[in-house]
């Protein structure tokens, strides 16, 4: 039986990214990283991507594609454009995958995107999608906060502490969760301190909660539903 397939797109120094790819490294059964995409030509990814294909035989392709590479007019400050949407999706659709992962991915996914792969308003089941995002604290009560802000809301509004895994929507965190641990709060936690530990342990429960989605989205579309 084939291994899944696995795209990721990312923006920063790829630690999440590197979790998942080490975490599966050494299981035969487990879904393989085939492609990384990256918006940032400086991003420690890239540093990161050629110590792990040598260090565990891999042959991950790392491809550059932003609004340099792709430039065009009328996209806003945090979007893509569509030439930049439309190399992404041609090079996913190339690849045949069974999952795209954000993770650190800094720009909002374009609508063609989101409608090939994304959550779409006709469906019915998360595992109709195939695009999921890392969100490091638990929704909906975090929507539209990013990285420490998160702990910030979330120690002054003294709300639960943790990370989310969701379907990628055309809203900013809007899309069906799929999987969600909380994280402790302790008495003298700051936002940095409480950061560093959700993604302690989103780096830990990541690789399972992916491979548990690939498996029941295998399940869903064997069933016909």
């Amino acid at each position: 039986m084939a291994l899944a397939k696995v795209a990721i797109l990312s923006s920063g120094e790829g630690t999440t990214a590197e979790a998942v790819i080490k975490a599966w490294a050494n299981d035969p059964d487990a879904p393989m990283v085939n492609l990384v995409i990256c918006n940032n030509p400086g991003a420690g990814i890239f540093k990161r991507l050629i110590k792990l294909n040598k260090d565990y035989e891999l042959i991950i392709e790392a491809t550059l594609i932003n609004s340099q590479t792709h430039p065009g007019s009328g996209a806003k400050k945090g979007e893509q454009t569509k030439a930049e949407e439309e190399a992404i999706l041609n090079k996913i659709l190339a690849g045949n995958f069974d999952l795209i992962l954000l993770a650190g991915y800094m720009k909002k996914i374009g609508p063609k995107l989101v409608r090939e792969f994304g959550w779409r308003s006709d469906y019915t089941s998360p595992y109709q999608a195939m695009m999921v995002n890392t969100h490091p604290g638990l929704l909906p009560n975090t929507i539209g906060y990013m990285g420490v802000h998160v702990q910030e809301y979330v120690l002054n509004n003294k709300l639960k502490a943790g990370h989310s895994l969701h379907v990628v929507s055309e809203g900013y965190d809007e899309g069906p969760v799929v999987a969600e641990h909380e994280v402790p709060v302790e008495p003298n936690d700051t936002p940095e301190t409480l950061f560093e530990r959700v993604k302690a342990s989103e780096r830990k429960n990541l690789p399972t909660d992916l491979a548990n989605f690939i498996n029941k989205r295998k399940e869903f579309l064997r069933s016909g539903e």
